[in-house]
């Protein structure tokens, strides 16, 4: 049975299953496989350029899923070693799902197995209520002020967003940060300030990713930036390879290390002559 709250989130039981490995990365984007762990689908964030309106053809409002948590711990049981994932299909914390609190507890009992949570969100009550635990990862999306408030204007502030992850930071949790999608329309220096932010948290690891986006998009989305972008060799549409490699040179310095690369082609790691060293969905 189906059931909407006032507030429009959907609660349902699913009948696909909860586990699926995300191995359809296009050849020549460096993207290691990860497990898909859906608790969730959607999000009532609406920015303007997410991959979710075009997945869900434009029906993107959040659905949570309610089904008993033995169903899900069996399929996670037959999984292997790896990263799991529930930000890959909604963000995981916007409106929190109600197998979360199962989900963290299992995962605090394994040893080769973790819990990669990807949010704009503030919604940090449950870890302030449960004890840290090393095999489970949150990590905030941010992007530069100017940017969230013409494309993000429903999700909280992003420097709201930092204050978050720095309090989970001092409670021992493991906290990640992912500078995703880098929009150049409004100038790269609008970045500099947010960069100096991220670096002075001191996360664990800093993912950083330039706008992408599949043509199909725009049916859904047309309001999406695309200032500047060009079909690439994997069907996405994006900046130029010399554009995306002075961006990262650029967020690097900012920063004062070289971050992670999020779905980024061999050819622009070449050029930057960086070597991947893992990224927000590895662990």
């Amino acid at each position: 049975m189906q059931v909407r709250s006032p507030s429009g989130v959907v609660m349902r039981e699913r009948k696909s299953p909860f586990v699926r490995l995300f191995n359809k990365t296009p050849a020549g984007v460096c993207c290691p496989h990860f497990y898909e762990l859906i608790l969730s689908n959607g999000c009532p964030y609406d920015c303007a350029y997410c991959y979710l309106r075009l997945t869900f053809r434009g029906n993107k409002g959040p659905v949570m899923f309610t089904n008993p948590w033995e169903r899900v711990r069996a399929e996670i049981d037959k999984s292997s070693s790896g990263v799991f994932s529930t930000g890959e299909l909604a963000d995981s914390l916007a409106v929190i799902p109600p197998l979360l609190w199962e989900a963290v507890e299992y995962f605090r009992e394994q040893k080769h197995k973790y819990l990669l949570l990807t949010t704009k969100s503030c919604n940090i009550g449950l870890f302030r209520e449960v004890k840290p635990t090393p095999q489970v990862i949150i990590s905030f999306s941010i992007n530069a002020p100017e940017i969230a408030a013409k494309y993000e204007r429903l999700a909280p502030p992003p420097v709201a967003r930092l204050r978050a992850a720095l309090e989970l930071l001092e409670l021992g949790w493991r906290v990640r940060i992912r500078l995703d999608p880098v929009v150049v329309e409004g100038g790269l220096e609008i970045y500099r300030p947010i960069c100096r932010e991220i670096s002075s948290i001191g996360v664990e690891r800093v993912t950083v990713g330039t706008l992408r986006q599949y043509p199909g998009l725009y049916r859904f989305a047309p309001d999406a930036p695309r200032c500047g972008l060009r079909k690439a060799l994997d069907g996405r549409m994006r900046y130029p390879v010399s554009v995306r490699a002075g961006v990262y040179r650029a967020i690097a310095e900012w920063l004062g290390f070289e971050p992670a690369l999020c779905k980024e082609t061999d050819e622009v790691w070449k050029l930057l002559g960086w070597q991947f060293q893992g990224c927000n969905c590895t662990f």
